[in-house]
């Protein structure tokens, strides 16, 4: 089962790039990510409600606080380069997620690892590269997308510390309480970059818009909350690898 919400989470960001492109329509970068993280503690909090009657935060966690921070750091970065760039090219952020949760499972979680692990990651992260690379000229990938791409990069590795601090609290605090608290740091942080991110709707909101973001809510909460549920027997390595099959999904949305 916890396999299967792995998958059902991959389902659901797939569709990230193209659906940050239609909320880029109407806001900007960084209030598309504040909304983000808005909307998604609305439908924590109501399935809160629903199923504990109650609702909380836990906000004295050190893991929370980087958490918050660093979801926060992956999706501005993300945003701003999806909305410049390609809608597909948030599969970039894949290989520099990965690589970072294989070295920091290696070094500072001293987890086991075999020979043929290190080598399948690896080649996960080989596979996601050729994907995106998507037959683009050397020349075009360095020279017209270089800073697109170190914008990923910074957002790949910002995801890669969300998921391990996610890690971190299971066992704990309460699985929903762990995501709704980081998504208040990170709405924080996201609130405090509007001034410097130019107007916060410099297009005319409308229906895509709107399906952007009510889509981009319910992946942010919904998503991490499988996420989560399946990081309780399943390692933040393997959880990373599975992840990494968006790359042809949200290749195959674009087009």
């Amino acid at each position: 089962m916890d396999y299967f919400y792995l998958i059902l989470q991959t389902l659901l960001f797939s569709f990230g790039g193209i659906t940050i492109k239609y909320s880029g329509n109407a806001f900007s970068p960084f209030m598309t990510s504040l909304l983000r993280f808005l909307l998604g503690m609305l439908i924590l909090f109501s399935i809160q409600l629903v199923t504990e009657h109650k609702a909380s935060l836990q906000l004295a966690n050190r893991w929370v606080i980087f958490g918050g921070i660093m979801k926060a750091t992956h999706y501005l970065f993300e945003n701003y380069g999806v909305m410049k760039g390609t809608s597909y090219g948030t599969v970039l952020v894949m290989p520099a997620q990965t690589l970072t949760v294989l070295l920091f499972s290696l070094f500072a979680m001293h987890e086991k690892m075999t020979r043929q692990k290190i080598f399948g990651t690896l080649l996960t992260i080989f596979g996601v590269l050729v994907v995106s690379w998507n037959g683009l000229p050397m020349s075009t990938f360095l020279n017209e997308q270089a800073y697109i791409l170190i914008l990923y990069v910074i957002g790949g590795i910002a995801a890669a510390f969300f998921n391990i601090s996610q890690k971190q609290l299971i066992g704990k605090m309460n699985l929903i309480t762990i995501n709704n608290s980081m998504f208040f740091y990170g709405a924080i942080v996201c609130l405090c970059t509007l001034p410097f991110g130019g107007p916060v709707m410099p297009g005319k909101f409308g229906v895509l818009p709107a399906i952007g973001i009510a889509v981009l809510g319910i992946n942010t909460s919904i998503g991490f909350l499988l996420q989560i549920l399946a990081m309780r027997t399943v390692s933040v390595l393997v959880a990373t690898v599975i992840q990494s099959s968006m790359a042809i999904l949200s290749i195959l949305w674009s087009a």
